[in-house]
Formats: C-alpha cells, structure tokens, sequence
C-alpha cells in the first residue's frame, strides 16, 4: 500500500527512519510538511553542523548530491541531506543522472537520509527511475485535492490543532482562499495562535484575523441570490469587482 503523509510522519516521530525519501506531485503542502519535520528532528541543534546539508536542485546534478549522501555522519548517528525543488536538478531525469541514482537507491547508505523535494510534478513511470521508485524508496505521491474536498480537509486540519470551526468559518475560508493548502493552513494558524485551545473558529475570528469579510464572501453572496435580495447582490458584486485580488 502506497503511504501516505500522515503515515510517513507516524513513522518518522515514532523514530522509524528510512535512508531515502521520494516526495514528489502536484500539491507542495505534504512534500513541505514531511521535509520540514525531517529538517527540524532528525538531528539534534548541535549535531545539524557537520551532518544536516540543504542543497537546490537548480545548484546540483545527481553526481553532487550523492557525493553528499555517500559521507559518513561526524560524531552522530545519521546525516540529513536534503534536496529541495530536485526538479531543478539539470540530469535526474536523464539516462546517466537516473543510472547513477538508481545504482545508488539499490544500496543506499543506512547512516544517511537522503530527501527529494520533486514538487509540481511526477516522475515518469514509463522510465526506468519513475518504475523503481516505488521500491526503492518511501515515495509520497501527491494531488491537488478537489474544491468539493476542501471543507473536510480544514474541519480535520483544525481540529488537529485542538479547536472547533463553525459550518460558515469552513465556507468563508474554502470560497476565499481556494485550494492552495499552504495558504489554508497558514491561515488556519495565524487564527488558532490567537485563539485558548478549545475554542471554536467562528465567521468573527475569520474575518478578524484572516480579513475575510463576512457579509462578502460567496457564501453570503449564495444566500442572497436565493432570497432575491437585489441590494444586497448588487453591493456584494461591485465589491468583488473592485477587490479582484481577494475574490478571483
């Protein structure tokens, strides 16, 4: 069974750590999550130093970053390399960078964790890198999530922060915000960090916090329509009109 964010990082706080991890897809959001944590624990403060190496993928060829993987931690157990945006990396996708990457994958070095960060899109699975991934490493494939999928989504984000959120709350945020996760959640954050535990998002903190008026959003908008409210409609359109930004 494929894994999935949550399981990789159910593995990873439960100190099972895996030499390679393939983060790749359209929705950035779980590929950043993951890497972070990696970034954050893994190492301790003092041992980040000499054995945790960020590296991007526009600066290096595969050739650079296994030289990296293939060193041996200094008075730790482990190392961390991380390649951000590996999509950038100039051979990954070509024969000899995917070769010399797949003769490492099939031998990793057990004293590193190596991390690709291969956002916006996926491999190939027609080519011979794309077909052994799989095997060959924790791979995490990941999908923009429907706009019908949304709601659900920041119901559970929020409630993983120890808060509650109102029906209209979910709406305002999914209507203006969109789907872009990282936006979401940074959103959702910048509500709960003024908010005691166990409090519950209402319209009020969205539109406090977040800006989201709301009487304009299209939720309002929605309900307007269907009580035939000219006025109304027509102040909430000219409003958007002259507030594209916000209400794309």
């Amino acid at each position: 069974m494929s894994p999935t964010p949550e399981s990789i990082l159910s593995d990873l706080k439960s100190a099972k750590i895996a030499p390679v991890y393939f983060l790749q897809g359209e929705e950035p959001f779980y590929i950043d999550q993951i890497a972070d944590y990696i970034e954050k624990n893994i190492l301790s403060d003092s041992e980040k130093g000499f054995n945790q190496t960020i590296v991007y993928g526009r600066d290096v060829n595969v050739s650079t970053i296994l030289n990296h993987a293939r060193r041996f931690p200094m008075m730790a157990e482990r190392q961390v390399v991380i390649v951000k945006e590996a999509q950038s990396v100039v051979d990954l996708n070509k024969e000899a960078g995917s070769k010399m990457l797949l003769s490492y994958l099939e031998n990793p070095v057990p004293s590193t964790v190596l991390v690709f960060c291969h956002k916006n899109k996926a491999l190939d699975k027609r080519k011979a890198l794309g077909k052994s991934i799989d095997r060959l490493t924790v791979n995490l494939v990941t999908k923009k999530i429907y706009e019908d999928k949304l709601p659900v989504w920041i119901e559970i984000f929020v409630s993983k922060k120890g808060l509650g959120i109102t029906h209209k709350a979910v709406r305002m945020l999914s209507d203006a915000l969109g789907t872009n996760l990282e936006r979401v959640s940074n959103e959702i954050e910048k509500i709960a960090i003024n908010l005691p535990a166990g409090s519950q998002i209402d319209e009020v903190a969205v539109q406090k916090y977040v800006g989201i008026s709301k009487d304009y959003n299209v939720f309002e908008l929605q309900k307007a329509l269907a009580s035939k409210d000219v006025v109304k409609v027509s102040k909430m359109v000219n409003y958007f009109e002259a507030n594209t930004k916000k209400n794309p």
